[in-house]
């Protein structure tokens, strides 16, 4: 049986809303090869949206020396990023979903996106985001976020894509360290109150430096494998 883990958000969060937080500090690594991830979408869900959500996850991992490259399933076929074809990247084994599946909250909890493991050490290639349970988050939040009935779809677009862009870096974090271990801070923080996951800043969203070392030592390998 695959077991789950998943960034979860607490329905009723701190009530002050950190509009100004911090961004994670960049900082100078040497880089990885590209990863490319595979994203599709619900037909419910915009293209302006989920671009924002990537480029949301783009942020949390900025400085990080990680890049991806998102290819995404639209009607168009043409992928949110590129890289030049003479830069080695890995192949594109990941898929990232985005839909409106849910799974039960508890502990008064909502996950927002999740990964499976088949084996306790082998996390599947793919990563599930549920469009359906931040738009629950948000419901609930109303002193976090405000009234969403009374928002633009531009602002609940921006809203949504930020909270799902940083649950979307944390299970990429899972599939990277193949691990789902959870940490008391950071990139790996198991839960996130909505003023964390709504914030104009990510705050505490950093990766460490032993994380780092872990991931790239995978990534390196795994290039060198593709490369054969």
């Amino acid at each position: 049986m695959p077991i789950a883990t998943s960034l979860v958000a607490a329905l009723f969060a701190s009530p002050a809303f950190a509009a100004g937080a911090a961004a994670p500090v960049a900082t100078t690594y040497t880089s990885v090869p590209p990863m490319i991830v595979n994203v599709s979408s619900a037909p419910n869900i915009s293209g302006s949206l989920v671009s924002r959500l990537l480029a949301e996850t783009d942020a949390m991992w900025r400085g990080s020396g990680f890049t991806f490259v998102w290819r995404r399933a639209t009607r168009e076929g043409v992928p949110y990023a590129r890289t030049s074809e003479a830069i080695p990247s890995l192949a594109s084994t990941l898929r990232v979903v985005i839909g409106n599946e849910t799974v039960p909250s508890r502990d008064g909890t909502v996950p927002l996106g999740w990964i499976r493991f088949e084996d306790g050490e082998t996390p599947q290639q793919e990563i599930y985001l549920s469009y359906a349970s931040v738009g629950t988050l948000m419901a609930v939040a109303r002193d976090v976020v405000g009234q969403v009935d009374h928002m633009t779809l531009n602002q609940r677009e921006t809203l949504s894509a930020r909270a799902l862009g940083r649950a979307l870096a944390h299970e990429l974090g899972h599939y990277l360290l193949a691990s789902k271990t959870h940490t008391k801070d950071g990139l790996m923080k198991a839960s996130r109150t909505a003023a964390e996951l709504f914030a104009l800043e990510g705050r505490g969203f950093q990766i460490e430096p032993s994380q780092r070392q872990l991931m790239a030592a995978r990534l390196r390998r795994e290039a060198l494998i593709v490369s054969r």
